[in-house]
């Protein structure tokens, strides 16, 4: 569940969070991403009352940076190539590490997407 820390999206949230609770009893509960936290002259609910009231821990709260998504957007490429040192990225990181269960690779710490799949383009046709 992605929310924003307003009033009309924590009420929305915590709509659909009771609702899959109760349709989906046996699964693991909700997880909850606080999107656009901080930004300048908006009113927003801090994220451990936006959490109290959800009863349900955030797994990433993402700072609002409208330079590097702006960024990102424009030129179609990832959070994590655009600005891979900000704390957007640390936490986008870290919230893909929760859901897949992964931790990260051990070793000259993170590669990126590009050094990944350096192995196909050495490759040679047959």
């Amino acid at each position: 569940m992605v929310a924003t820390p307003d009033l009309s999206s924590l009420r929305n949230a915590k709509n659909l969070i009771e609702l899959l609770r109760h349709a989906r009893p046996n699964d693991t509960p909700p997880r909850l991403v606080i999107n656009q936290a901080g930004i300048p002259k908006r009113p927003e609910i801090p994220a451990k009352d936006f959490a109290e009231t959800m009863g349900v821990e955030p797994s990433a709260v993402l700072p609002f940076d409208a330079a590097i998504f702006g960024q990102a957007g424009n030129n179609g490429q990832m959070v994590l190539e655009v600005a891979p040192k900000t704390p957007a990225s640390d936490n986008l990181r870290r919230l893909a590490r929760t859901l897949t269960g992964r931790e990260a690779a051990s070793g000259g710490g993170e590669k990126s997407a590009n050094s990944i799949l350096s192995f196909l383009k050495n490759r040679k046709r047959a």
